[in-house]
């Protein structure tokens, strides 16, 4: 089961981004026996990712083209170690129907340590190319921060 989550709204964009390149990070620093997932609030089912954040991870050497949307599922919240959210939306649904894991529900650009900073992650879908580029970075930005965290 993931140790790590990452959510979004459709688990088409942004999550899958994340999901990659934590993966990657894991990979590239030895750490292959850690385990990342990622979900959408709005349950989206079977979906790949979308063709701009699939380009724009293969640009930055992360193959995310075998990624599947998944709805939340509560056994794997159970087992999570850490649920990364994109958005406050996104924190305030999962408390609100998981409140029993809100010790581990918490927003990618406020952690560790900063509950008070508000980044949410833009979602990309339906953007340009370069606003998924623009995404990628901050997510990547993200990842790198708390990575010494994790």
């Amino acid at each position: 089961m993931p140790d790590i989550i990452f959510i979004c709204t459709g688990n088409i964009c942004r999550s899958p981004m994340a999901e990659g390149i934590l993966r990657q990070r894991w990979i590239e620093t030895g750490e292959n026996d850690r385990s990342v997932s990622s979900m959408g609030v709005h349950g989206l089912d079977d979906s790949p990712a979308t063709d701009l954040a699939q380009q724009v991870c293969a640009e930055n050497g992360i193959d995310i083209s075998e990624h599947r949307s998944r709805p939340i599922s509560g056994e794997e919240l159970q087992t999570a170690d850490l649920i990364l959210c994109m958005e406050p939306g996104h924190v305030s649904f999962l408390n609100t129907f998981y409140p029993w894991h809100s010790d581990r529900i918490v927003l990618l650009g406020a952690w560790p340590g900063k509950p008070k900073r508000k980044h949410a992650v833009q979602d990309p879908m339906g953007g340009s190319r370069e606003l998924y580029n623009k995404v990628f970075g901050i997510i990547a930005a993200h990842i790198d921060r708390i990575l010494p965290h994790l």
